[in-house]
């Protein structure tokens, strides 16, 4: 189950970068092209600091996300079904946007400390 937990945070970048690029009649956009690309070179290759930082700017994109949902939020004077609308369907999705970001960070640091920590042993004098 763990090692499934761990595996996912790439792939569901890879289906919200598709889906974030994709226009009808068959056109993606070709930075989304670029970031699919990258998602996959870090499934094949695992490097530990581009998981880091690919992770971060995640959160970082997430945090923008949730900022432009409060702002859109502000705009109504009264906590209308539209404003309901809003909120339950915007916190949602950043909730589990969050979770991949949270989780691939959490994977390349964990997996850094644990080779560190192996490297580093100490000898008895």
């Amino acid at each position: 189950m763990k090692s499934i937990l761990f595996k996912l945070p790439e792939y569901a970048l890879i289906i919200l970068a598709f889906l974030a690029g994709y226009s009808p009649l068959f056109y993606i956009n070709p930075i989304f092209i670029g970031i699919i690309a990258v998602l996959i070179l870090q499934i094949i290759f695992k490097n530990r600091i581009s998981g880091i930082v690919l992770g971060s700017l995640f959160f970082l994109v997430n945090l923008y996300f949730l900022g432009a949902l409060l702002s859109e939020f502000k705009e109504f004077t009264e906590f209308s079904d539209s404003a309901k609308k809003l909120l339950l369907v915007g916190l949602p999705i950043w909730i589990i946007n969050m979770i991949p970001s949270f989780t691939m960070i959490y994977k390349y640091s964990i997996n850094s400390f644990k080779s560190n920590s192996k490297k580093t042993t100490v000898k008895p004098l």
